[in-house]
This record gives C-alpha cells, sequence and structure tokens, in this order.
C-alpha cells in the first residue's frame, strides 16, 4: 500500500441545515466544509483523491 503525503487544512461546518446529511441512499453519510482560501492548495490536492477512499481524522482547533 502506498502512502501518501498527508493534506492538511482549517474547515468548519458551515451554519446549513445540509451540512451533515446521514442515511442517505447508500446508507452512507455526507459531510460539507467551509475552507479558507488561505488553504485552496490543501483543496487542490484532496480533489486529486476524488474516487479514493482515504483516512480522515479530526482534531479541534485550539488557534480559535
Amino acid at each position: 500500500m502506498l502512502y501518501m503525503e498527508k493534506i492538511q487544512f482549517i474547515a468548519s461546518l458551515p451554519d446549513i441545515l445540509s451540512a451533515i446529511n446521514i442515511a442517505g441512499q447508500d446508507g452512507n453519510s455526507r459531510i460539507k466544509l467551509d475552507i479558507p482560501a488561505s488553504d485552496i492548495e490543501a483543496v487542490v490536492r484532496l480533489i486529486e483523491l476524488k474516487g479514493q477512499s482515504f483516512k480522515v481524522i479530526i482534531e479541534e482547533n485550539r488557534d480559535d
């Protein structure tokens, strides 16, 4: 298994009802994130993973 370089960015859940959708047609969930323009490079790298699976780890940002 190949390991890629970590993609890291700051994000928040948008203040909308559809930010987290649970139990879609296939029983999975979907999460929408707001990511600042300053992290656009990470977003582009994330787009390159479209169609692939990857691990997500959430850590609270204590810099706020």
